[in-house]
């Protein structure tokens, strides 16, 4: 697996973030006596991934996140002039009996001003109580981020003619900082969002700062009209700068950001983060280290829950939206089930229930069959299909306790011994699945290695549909087709509109043409005659010359003369081979257009048959006849219709009574 590289990080730098209505202002610096202000970006609210990369590429570890004047608490003291240290120690104590210890240390900020007499100095004490909630930031960036008073921050674009403000009404929101003759003052106040009166409060607030700056009552008014005149308003937020922060922050902060450090709006807009990235940068770096949990001790799942859910306004969100689900997810779920059994169910009642008990029926059915009986028909073809040449089956018992019982015969078959033989078919019962635990016995052999078995196997799974492979699967091709395979087959034969296998196919019948009496007395060789089943039309009619006796032959005997047979044409090959006919016999003139006995290779009778044209029959005789008589008539007028010497009205109707004789035969097959 390839490891991510390693980032080194320069401790030098450090990014000032504040939180705006729609997006997140981040600005990158470099600590040192003057800071430098080295990049800008603005990221959307909930863009952890492009803020974390970006901080990442710039080899930023350090995030300080601006905290609303509402959230803090500061007071302002006097210290006497000492050491550092000592003065820190005695700010501490103050602070401790400010606050009694509701305060702890990681939310505390101390600083020691640098303003003040030589015997006498200020400090200044920033809380961060725990009941306050921190603006939301990013849980990716939680670990490496620390928290910075706004007031910290407007200590450095203070003036003392113009005080510096930031309020916003969304947290009602506060932060002043006035600078006077005797020091700064900082004020830090949460007025009222919803009330009317918002604007009043923030010329309240602003007024009682100028008042406990020093500055002389005629003068506060005219203070309060100065903000008011230089105030620039964002949606719900309110700054107040001197109109010259440029020049107030030259001195103390380089900007090597680019082109747009040039325009005074970009200045205006940067301002309190500049601010910010000069205190913590220099004597008030203290304040800007305030923590959201103590370091090293991260707080559990639930007691970051309980914090995030404290505010008010979330937690009045979070139930209103918990009671609209609860009040209307039945109401959707319900509906929503409805549509489901629309969509299955059929549109009548009647309907639905006549499937529903057919279904349980069926279910009941096999559930009983499943109990008591076994399926006797699949049983017996994987059987079938297990039992392999050679052997002979004399009888087969089924049973549901004591399995399946088989006795046969077991012959030497292509070269493999009887017990081969049957041991194959154990192991085909039990590969199958569906038997088990094959087991069989045998008696002695005879003199031609044939001997009886018996076997037997237990029924382990008789529903099972077995995996068959195509060789010995006989609903493929059987056993007779494979051992006897039809040497027509894959001939082309067409059949004369379906009739004779509508009927059933029960009278084949060997056809001949009628027109081969001038190829036979010519010497030619016919062709092999076509074999097909009673009313079809042979695709190709080969011409097949037959004389019987002579010239004066009767063609309604039935006898014919030993010398004589012989004259008749039969195929080159096959049962019945004749002999070509003899090219001096005088032609037959044909009679009743029909050949001689013997015509088409049949026998004696069919040919007699076909010498005459069956009569017709009304619709009470066709009723009357039984489905022998009618199979009979059937062959009869399939083989007068095949011929060519009738004249167009017998050929029109032997057709029709033919149709006739059909349409009857359906009928009695359907009753």
């Amino acid at each position: 697996m390839k490891q991510q590289a390693t980032i080194s990080y320069d401790d030098s730098l450090f990014a000032v973030a504040e939180r705006g209505s729609d997006r997140l202002r981040v600005l990158l610096a470099r600590k040192g006596s003057r800071p430098t202000a080295v990049d800008c970006r603005e990221f959307a609210l909930n863009d952890a991934t492009s803020l974390t990369q970006w901080l990442d590429l710039k080899r930023c570890n350090d995030l300080r996140m601006l905290l609303p004047a509402s959230a803090v608490i500061v007071r302002s003291t006097t210290l006497p002039a000492a050491s550092q240290t000592q003065m820190l120690t005695a700010l501490a104590l103050q602070a401790e009996s400010f606050f009694l210890g509701s305060v702890p240390q990681h939310r505390l900020g101390l600083a020691v001003l640098n303003e003040g007499s030589s015997t006498e100095r200020r400090g200044l004490i920033v809380a961060w109580p725990t009941n306050q909630p921190a603006p939301e930031t990013l849980a990716r960036l939680e670990s490496i981020t620390t928290y910075l008073p706004e007031p910290a921050a407007l200590m450095v674009l203070a003036s003392i003619d113009l005080p510096a403000v930031v309020a916003d009404r969304r947290n009602g929101s506060i932060a002043i900082a006035l600078r006077s003759p005797t020091g700064i003052v900082l004020r830090s106040a949460r007025e009222d969002a919803m009330a009317d009166a918002w604007n009043e409060g923030l010329r309240r607030a602003i007024a009682e700062t100028a008042l406990n700056a020093g500055i002389e009552p005629s003068k506060i008014a005219a203070v309060v009209a100065s903000a008011e005149s230089a105030a620039e308003v964002d949606g719900d937020r309110v700054v107040v700068l001197d109109p010259d922060v440029r020049g107030a922050l030259n001195g103390k902060i380089a900007v090597e950001v680019g082109s747009q450090s040039l325009e005074s709006s970009w200045w205006r807009n940067w301002a309190t983060l500049l601010g910010a990235a000069v205190a913590a940068s220099g004597p008030l770096a203290e304040l800007c280290r305030l923590r959201k949990h103590e370091k090293g001790s991260e707080p559990t799942p639930v007691a970051r829950f309980v914090q995030r859910y404290s505010d008010p306004v979330r937690a009045f969100k979070v139930v209103v939206a918990a009671v609209a689900i609860m009040a209307i997810a039945p109401m959707a779920l319900a509906w929503l089930r409805a549509k489901v059994y629309e969509w299955k169910m059929p549109s009548s009642l009647g309907e639905f229930q006549m499937q529903q008990f057919d279904v349980e029926q069926r279910i009941s059915h096999y559930e009983a069959l499943g109990r008591k009986a076994l399926p006797t028909t699949k049983l017996l073809g994987d059987l079938a299909v297990a039992t392999p040449d050679g052997i002979e089956l004399e009888s087969i018992q089924l049973s549901l306790s004591q399995g399946v019982s088989v006795r046969g015969i077991a012959k030497p078959q292509n070269g493999k011994s009887p017990d081969e033989i049957v041991n194959t078919m154990a192991s085909l019962m039990d590969s199958s699945g569906v038997f088990r635990k094959t087991s069989w016995n045998w008696t002695t052999p005879d003199g031609r290695n044939v001997f009886k078995f018996n076997l037997s196997a237990q029924i382990a799974r008789p529903t099972l549909i077995a995996e068959v492979p195509e060789l010995r699967d006989w609903a493929v091709k059987s056993l007779a087709k494979r051992k006897y395979p039809d040497p027509n087959e894959g001939k082309a034969a067409t059949s004369d509109d379906g009739a004779a296998g509508a009927a059933g196919g029960d009278a084949p019948a060997t056809t001949t043409s009628n027109g081969g009496d001038a190829e036979a007395s010519a010497g030619t060789t016919p062709p092999a005659t076509t074999v097909a089943s009673a009313g079809d039309k042979p695709a190709t009619e080969a011409p097949a010359a037959a004389t019987s006796g002579g010239a004066g032959a009767d063609p309604n005997t039935n006898s014919t003369k030993s010398g004589e047979a012989s004259s008749a044409t039969v195929p080159e090959r096959g049962i019945g081979r004749r002999p070509a006919p003899n090219p001096n016999d005088p032609p037959k003139s044909p009679v009743s257009g029909g050949a001689g006995t013997g015509a088409g290779g049949g026998p004696g009778s069919v040919a007699k048959a076909n010498l005459t044209v069956p009569d017709t029959f009304t619709d009470a005789q066709l009723k009357a006849m039984t489905t022998a008589e009618l199979r009979e008539k059937l062959t009869v007028f399939a083989q007068a219709r095949r011929r060519e010497d009738l004249d167009p009205e017998t050929t029109a109707r032997v057709r029709t009574d033919f149709q006739r004789i059909v349409d009857a035969l359906k009928e009695a097959q359907t009753k």
